[in-house]
C-alpha cells in the first residue's frame, strides 16, 4: 500500500546524507523530499515567558536550563511496500532520524 514516511533530523547535513543514501539504494528522486525547517526567532514576549517559567524550577530538576534541540530538516519518503518502508526507515535511522 503506498504511503509516505516522515523523519526529522537535528542537522541538515545528516538529512542530506540520508537522502543521498536513499537515492543510492534505489529510491526514486521524486519519492524523496527534503524540507528544511525555518529557524524562527522567538519574540520578546515568548522569551520572557520562557525565562520566567525556567526560573521557577530548580536547575536540572526538569532539564529546563538546557535548550531543547529543534529539528533542522524533515525528510519524507514515498514507499509502496512494507519492505521499502523498512529499508527507508533503516537508512534514515543510520543518520540520526527521529519520527516526525
Amino acid at each position: 500500500m503506498p504511503d509516505t514516511i516522515h523523519r526529522n533530523f537535528k542537522q541538515v547535513a545528516d538529512a542530506e546524507s540520508a537522502r543521498a543514501a536513499l537515492l543510492q539504494a534505489g529510491f526514486d528522486g521524486s519519492a524523496v523530499q527534503l524540507n528544511l525547517h525555518d529557524a524562527r526567532a522567538q519574540d520578546t514576549t515568548t522569551n520572557a515567558v520562557e525565562n520566567i517559567m525556567d526560573s521557577m524550577t530548580p536547575d536540572d530538576a526538569d532539564d529546563t536550563d538546557h535548550a531543547t534541540p529543534r529539528a533542522a530538516a524533515l525528510l519524507s519518503v514515498d514507499v509502496d511496500t512494507e519492505q521499502e518502508r523498512e529499508q527507508a526507515n533503516t537508512i534514515m535511522l543510520r543518520f540520526g532520524a527521529v519520527e516526525a
